[in-house]
């Protein structure tokens, strides 16, 4: 079960397992026809994850040795993953902060006496490896066509069971004000509306597809993240939004008319945003309020009023706690934190920003290790051909404000959002260099078992450890 969180209700039973069982049927006899494992499994990640999401009240109860069945299910996933992956591609050096990572957690875990919680949150960011080598094998294996359109499969899961929340009315109370979630049977907003902003991602980047089509596809994304109702998601994303329905937009123009076209969209879009956050106000009003008294909401929470602690859905009393009593403790908890998810039983919820949550369990050295994460990455972004690197850009910004209203790297699918987000940023970094196209020969042999080598190293730095 989920600690600090409030679940919500699943699908009838009568519901769920029919739906369960068509969905299962679908994926399998997709998966069957994928030539490349490492794709396959990338796919079956998403998928397995998603379902098992679906079955919350089963999926979070503890199986007879203690842990609970997700899990059992994830340590699986990862560990199947691990074998399948090319071991090579463990040696790149953008994931070093990953490991970097790790070794903070261990550490921490060791001198905080947390031993258990050591392997549980080990295991989500070596989750976030294994996803994000699948998911760049996989593009090298399948192509962008081919990979990005076998990952949206996994999504008939939660898109399917939100339109039957909505037909049928299965709700969860997410805020004070009376509002509801249309969350499809699953366990908290948060977890879904990731979910869906995966799927947006992905979305944003499959090839082959016509702008009509595509565009449908992401008002379905965007429409599931709205009735989700999770403002943070819905702020997080926009940037990624209004970044992919401008380029598809412009990219239909000659590049000579692509200037005053460019100062036309940047002009509607802006009327566009005002708008949408006219007819949001009141959803998120207390941003404004919040932007407005940072200064008086700088203080300890028991001198909070009944009014502060209720703005942003009480996250700035909640960051309060964590930063009070990080600063009361000693040195060790300045430079190691209490320990990993050392707020589970101290505090009500957790923290809603990963850095707040990484001083507190990690110290500082915790933030210096997310900080170097999100900064080797966001800069591989930037080295990307310039075709994509504007929406890549965007993507990672997006990832960068989720996270700093709520915790993706505490769930997993939040590890998977930024796993399939860094392993198309590190496909295309090499894009032209992985898509030679070998002899007729290997090409079909490295297409059963996983994918192309890479090829000789571009004048670009190259991605592998010499």
């Amino acid at each position: 079960m989920t600690e600090g969180v409030a679940l919500g209700a699943t699908l009838p039973a009568w519901l769920l397992y029919p739906t369960t069982l068509v969905i299962l049927l679908i994926l399998a006899y997709r998966l069957w026809k994928v030539p490349s494992l490492v794709a396959a499994f990338a796919c079956f990640a998403l998928a397995f994850r998603y379902l098992a999401s679906a079955h919350h009240t089963f999926t979070f109860s503890a199986s007879p040795i203690g842990l609970s069945w997700n899990a059992l299910g994830s340590s699986s996933v990862f560990l199947l993953g691990l074998v399948l992956i090319r071991a090579r591609h463990l040696l790149i050096k953008q994931l070093i902060p990953c490991y970097v990572i790790i070794a903070i957690v261990v550490v921490s875990g060791l001198a905080n006496h947390t031993i258990p919680k050591i392997i549980d949150v080990g295991v989500k960011f070596g989750y976030l490896v294994i996803m994000t080598i699948s998911v760049y094998e996989g593009l090298q294996a399948l192509g962008e066509k081919r990979m990005t359109n076998l990952l949206l499969w996994a999504f008939i899961t939660p898109l399917g069971c939100q339109a039957l929340s909505v037909v049928f009315h299965v709700v969860k109370a997410s805020e004070g004000d009376g509002s509801v979630s249309y969350i499809g049977g699953y366990n908290h907003e948060a977890a879904f509306s990731i979910v869906l902003a995966t799927g947006l991602l992905i979305a944003c980047f499959a090839t082959g597809m016509s702008v009509w089509r595509r565009s449908l596809i992401l008002l379905i994304f965007m429409g599931g993240i709205i009735a989700a109702n999770y403002r943070t998601a819905i702020l997080a994303f926009a940037p990624l939004i209004v970044t992919q329905f401008n380029l598809d937009i412009l990219g239909r123009f000659s590049p000579r008319q692509r200037t005053i076209i460019a100062v036309v969209l940047i002009s509607v879009s802006s009327v566009a945003v005002i708008a949408v956050g006219w007819v949001f106000r009141e959803r998120f009003q207390d941003i404004v309020t919040v932007l407005e008294s940072v200064d008086d909401l700088m203080k300890p929470q028991n001198e909070y009023t009944q009014e502060q602690k209720e703005l942003l859905s009480a996250r700035p009393y909640i960051w309060s706690g964590y930063i009070d009593a990080y600063i009361k403790g000693g040195a060790k908890v300045h430079l190691l934190g209490f320990g990993p998810d050392s707020w589970i039983g101290v505090m009500n919820v957790y923290a809603h920003n990963t850095l707040i949550s990484a001083i507190y369990e990690y110290g500082v050295f915790g933030v210096v290790a997310f900080l170097m994460l999100w900064a080797t990455m966001f800069y591989t972004a930037l080295l990307t051909p310039a075709g994509v690197r504007g929406k890549l850009i965007a993507a990672h910004a997006s990832f960068l404000l989720l996270n700093m209203a709520t915790m993706p790297h505490w769930m997993l699918e939040g590890d998977i959002l930024y796993g399939v987000l860094c392993g198309y940023t590190l496909f295309m970094l090499h894009r032209p260099a992985a898509m030679r196209k070998p002899s007729a020969g290997k090409a079909e042999k490295l297409g059963q078992w996983g994918g192309a080598q890479t090829a000789a190293p571009r004048p670009r730095p190259n991605i592998l450890k010499p």
